[in-house]
Parts: structure tokens; sequence; C-alpha cells
């Protein structure tokens, strides 16, 4: 017996617990047991920042691991330095494409499906001020701005446009609005003068971005959100229910929401914590307050081996092996309402060692396991 299959066989008596909790998890129509389940994924946080000439080499390592897709950062501080004149056409001599057209290109050539988060505000898209947190610039930019930059990028990508080399650059049709912007090391200020303002300004990025990106591809799909691992809400960030409740009051336009998950409980642990994997059907139920059955893609999840700045909890390598394979075997991803799981990410870095890969690129226990599950999804990838 594989170890998925065990992993499958342990988790029976444990979706008995989970059902209880979170109730029944046939989220979209059909029988559960026919509906294709959530495509596995990986991300690289190396391809938006490392020297360029070295990205072929890290899409080979993502080829490698056999995924059909994942997701990209793309940072609009280095593709638009300085603010173009005309901001929608992405020929504008502002924009600098080199990188991005790079990896669309590669994850084409290799197969690879991208889901492209856009965000790192450009200092002249904060009125001149920066304000440094886990990238160059949190601030929340001009929603206009970001709209019109959505606009370029979603038309760069739209399938009708070729490189500088004369390569017909690839259509890329999801895009997720920001990265975790509930959280103030990614979007700020989340509170001013003692008011809540990061859920305003995130809704107004949304509605500023969603019409521009349908007008350059009318089968781009927008996903919103984006939240970020946090189940409380403070100054510096809010939590993940009162960040989906307080976007679905704003009514945001949307066509699939993403979150991000990392519990500190393992997978086959149940929790009323949210986010975690046994609260996934009562967040499913807050995002009914948009529309039922509104897609979810869950762009980044996994668990860390050591302790960082960033988080205190971790794990052992072969825990975090056992946890990927209780991750894949929920009977909540195996519906058709969750699109995806991205595994974040595939090296470790100081910051979040939750890699597939040490940062020498050898590999953890999990590695094996995350092939292992790519393979028993034969293949498949993401469909509308």
């Amino acid at each position: 017996m594989s170890s998925r299959n065990r992993a499958v066989v342990g988790l029976v008596a444990v979706a008995v617990a989970i059902l209880a909790v979170v109730g029944v998890v046939v989220f979209s129509g059909g029988d559960a047991t026919s509906a294709p389940g959530a495509v596995v994924a990986v991300q690289d946080d190396h391809l938006p920042v490392d020297p360029i000439e070295t990205i072929p080499a890290r899409l080979d390592l993502i080829a490698d691991t056999g995924v059909t897709t994942t997701r990209v950062d793309l940072h609009w501080w280095s593709i638009a330095p300085s603010r173009p004149a005309d901001p929608r056409d992405p020929s504008d001599p502002a924009y600098d494409w080199a990188r991005a057209d790079l990896i669309m290109l590669g994850l084409a050539e290799r197969g690879i499906t991208p889901i492209v988060s856009a965000y790192n505000t450009p200092a002249w898209a904060s009125g001149g001020a920066v304000e440094r947190g886990i990238v160059d610039n949190t601030l929340a930019p001009d929603p206009d701005d970001y709209g019109d930059f959505m606009a370029a990028l979603a038309t760069r990508y739209s399938g009708t446009m070729t490189s500088p080399g004369g390569d017909k650059l690839p259509e890329v049709r999801r895009f997720e609005i920001w990265n975790e912007p509930n959280l103030g090391g990614f979007l700020k200020p989340q509170v001013e003068d003692g008011v809540r303002v990061s859920l305003d300004n995130y809704a107004a990025m949304v509605k500023a971005a969603y019409d521009p990106i349908k007008q350059a591809n009318p089968d781009a799909i927008v996903i919103a959100g984006v939240g970020g691992p946090r189940s409380s809400t403070t100054k510096t960030g809010t939590g993940a229910v009162e960040w989906v409740r307080g976007l679905a009051e704003r009514n945001i336009p949307l066509d699939a929401y993403s979150q991000h998950v990392y519990p500190s409980a393992a997978p086959d642990v149940v929790t009323e914590v949210v986010p975690s994997w046994s609260s996934i059907g009562r967040f499913l139920t807050e995002l009914d307050a948009f529309r039922p059955d509104l897609p979810l893609y869950i762009t980044e999840a996994g668990y860390t081996t050591s302790p960082t700045t960033y988080r205190d909890t971790a794990v052992t390598e072969d825990e975090q092996a056992d946890y990927l394979d209780q991750i894949f075997a929920l009977p909540q991803l195996q519906t058709g309402r969750i699109k995806a799981v991205v595994w974040f990410n595939l090296q470790d870095n100081r910051d979040w060692p939750a890699g597939l890969l040490r940062e020498d690129l050898s590999r953890k226990p999990s590695y094996e396991r995350f092939l292992g599950a790519v393979e028993d999804q034969e293949g498949a990838g993401l469909t509308d």
C-alpha cells in the first residue's frame, strides 16, 4: 500500500469528525466522488528576485516536480520603476517585461499553467512615499494606478502580443489581486487614526482592476481576497473571516477567492481556528456571501521545518512529509470547488523554511511525497 493510500485509510475516521465540525463537504453540484480534486501545485519564490539568468534553471526545478500549475509573483515595483505615460499600454517604454516574459514563455514551453500574483507598490504609485515591509513598498497604491497596471499585465499576456525577440507571448488567465493584503507586511496602512482602512483600500484596488483585466481578456479569471493565514484581527492585520466578510459587504467583483493556509495543527486535527484544514467547510460557507459555490484557490500552504522571524511553530522534516500526504488526501479537497492547493515553497529560505528542498537544493522527505501527490493526479490541470 502506498503512503498516500495509507493516508487515505487513516483519514476515514478523521473525516467523520471533521464533517461533524464543518458540515457537508460537497461544495459543488454532482457526486463528490466523481468531481475533480484540487490541483497539486507549487511556488518558487526565487523567480521574482533571483538574477534573471537563473530563471531557466529555476523553471526546470519546478518542472522536475511534474506539476501542471504554479503560482508566480510579479513585482509591480520592478516592472514599472517609473510612471508610464500610457499605463494601460504594455508597450510603453517605462515597462520592463524582460523577467516576466522569460518566466511566462518558459512555463508555456514546459506545459505549466501560472497563477499570477501582482503586488509591491512603485513609489510613484504611492505619492512618492515608501514604507518597506516584506516587500520594497507596502503602502497601498492609488487604485487607478493599480488598475492601469493590471490592464497592461493582462493585455501583455492575452495571447495577442509578441516579445521583443519575436516569440508569441502566452495567454495567462488567472490573476490574483495583490498578496496577503490583510497583513501589514504586504499592505499598509491596516489601521489609520483608529479606523481599519485596509478593507476599503483593498476593495478599491479590486474594483479598479477587475473591469480592465476583463477588457484585456474576457476569459481572464480574477482572483481576489488573497488572505494571509491570520485568524485574529489586530492593528497589524485582519483575521481571515473578518476579511472575507468585509470584502463581501463592500461588494467587490471577483471570479474566485484565494486564501493561504498555514495552521500549527496537523491536517487531521479538528480545530475551529480559521484558516485551518478542518475549518475549510466553514470558510466556504463564508464565501457564499459573495455567491453560492464561489471557487476557492488555496494559493499558499505548507509547514515550516524550523522557527523563523515570521513563525515560531515548526515541525520535523518527517512530520512535514506526513502532513503533506494528509493534506492532499483530505476529503474537503476532493470536490470541484477548491481549484488548487499551492505548496509554498519549492525551496527553503531563511525566512520561510517550508520548502520541499533545503537551501542547498537537497531533497527533504516531503519532496518524494509531493511527487507522489502530483503523480496520483495523472497530469490533471486547472479547468474553467
